[in-house]
C-alpha cells in the first residue's frame, strides 16, 4: 500500500547511508540503487500539489511492486524446515567430530 512522503523521504536517507551501503554491498556484492525511493518522494510530493489521487495511487503501487519484485531475486540461502529432525533429542556424541 501506498505510503506517507515522509516515509519515502526516511528511506532514501536509511539507503543512502554508510552502514545500509557497507551491509548491502557486503551481503549482495553491489552497492544499493536509491533512485526509485527518491523519484516516490518526488512523485508523492508532486501529487500532494495536484492532488491526482489516481496518479498518486498508480505511481505508487507500481514503484511498491518494483520492489516487492526485486526482493523476490534474492533465494534464501537456508531451507526452512517444517519440523523438527526425528532424532533432535537423541545426545549429541562429543568424542567423534560430526561430517560437514
Amino acid at each position: 500500500p501506498p505510503r506517507a512522503c515522509e516515509d519515502y523521504w526516511s528511506e532514501f536517507r536509511h539507503c543512502k547511508s554508510f552502514k545500509n551501503w557497507f551491509h548491502h554491498y557486503y551481503t549482495y556484492g553491489t552497492v544499493p540503487s536509491c533512485q526509485q525511493w527518491k523519484e516516490d518522494y518526488h512523485n508523492c510530493r508532486e501529487w500532494e500539489k495536484h492532488r491526482g489521487t489516481e496518479a498518486k495511487q498508480e505511481a505508487l503501487r507500481r514503484s511498491e511492486k518494483i520492489r516487492v519484485a526485486e526482493q523476490r531475486n534474492f533465494i534464501p540461502v537456508w531451507q526452512l524446515r517444517q519440523e523438527p529432525p526425528r532424532d533432535w533429542h537423541v545426545p549429541l556424541n562429543q568424542e567423534k567430530p560430526q561430517d560437514s
